[in-house]
């Protein structure tokens, strides 16, 4: 799994620890995690009805697959990230919130200072 995250993150150039960052504190891990009342699937807790079209682009048809759903979860960062001219920081916020609102949410926060306290690039986590 994690050499699944770390090509795409290669592929889309994002820092691998952002992403498992987010892992954590999307699903703690759980590739099962269900949230917002049925609505967020998966490790990066996906909500389908947002993202059909990518998930359609990319071939991905079940978000529980953890490989699938990391796939989709990256995607949609990379599109923020261009949204947001590489801020990571709003890409964070509107990956939590739909779109940045003007504030740097704890959210954002919490995965930024996670993804340093992991070491970058360097880390590997039992997923």
């Amino acid at each position: 799994m994690q050499d699944h995250i770390f090509a795409l993150c290669e592929e889309y150039d994002i820092d691998p620890a952002i992403i498992i960052a987010m892992i954590e504190r999307e699903s703690v891990y759980d590739a099962g995690a269900i949230g917002d009342g049925g609505d967020s699937h998966g490790l990066m807790q996906i909500q389908p009805k947002w993202h059909s079209e990518r998930m359609e682009k990319l071939g991905c048809t079940d978000l529980l697959d953890p490989y699938q759903n990391v796939t989709v979860g990256i995607d949609y960062l990379c599109e923020l990230l261009s949204r947001y001219d590489g801020d990571m920081a709003k890409a964070l916020v509107g990956y939590n919130q739909g779109h940045y609102k003007g504030t740097v949410t704890a959210y954002a926060k919490g995965v930024l200072a996670r993804a340093e306290a992991l070491g970058g690039a360097n880390v590997y986590v039992l997923l």
